[in-house]
């Protein structure tokens, strides 16, 4: 299993992972499918919504019920208790790169991105803290 970001999410949505990223099963922490939703119910033009927009209905409807054999969104639940304290943690940091963290440390200790620029400093620094390893499988 791996955690990846939306934007490697996407990609395997229209069937394009970038040559790197292990074929295992993917996991996406709920904060970033709400990044994905938003962006695919109301648009403003950035990165998601683009690439949102190369998708056909049907690939749409995917993204906003994505099948658990192709991508699975993490009940954040469980994770919910350790972001909290990794959120205090690190400067009490947004839910997002919070949740993206115990994620990481609960599913085999890496984290996926589709590009370097989508790894804040915050995160990086987190993660290596944590001994989370970050990899960024640029197409």
């Amino acid at each position: 299993m791996i955690v990846v970001d939306e934007y490697l999410a996407l990609q395997a949505f229209r069937g394009d992972l970038p040559p790197g990223v292990p074929e295992d099963e993917l996991l996406l922490p709920t904060s970033r499918h709400w990044r994905i939703l938003q962006a695919l119910h109301a648009g403003r033009g950035g990165q998601l919504s683009r690439l949102l927009s190369q998708l056909s209905e049907t690939g749409r409807a995917a993204v906003r019920f994505p099948h658990p054999e192709m991508l699975q969104v993490l009940d954040p639940r469980p994770l919910l208790d350790d972001a909290a304290a990794l959120a205090a943690r690190f400067g009490n940091t947004g839910w997002l790169v919070a949740e993206t963290l115990a994620a990481g440390r609960r599913y085999g200790s890496s984290l996926w991105f589709g590009e370097a620029a989508n790894v804040g400093r915050l995160l990086r620094a987190a993660a290596r803290e944590l001994g989370v390893r970050i990899h960024v499988a640029a197409p």
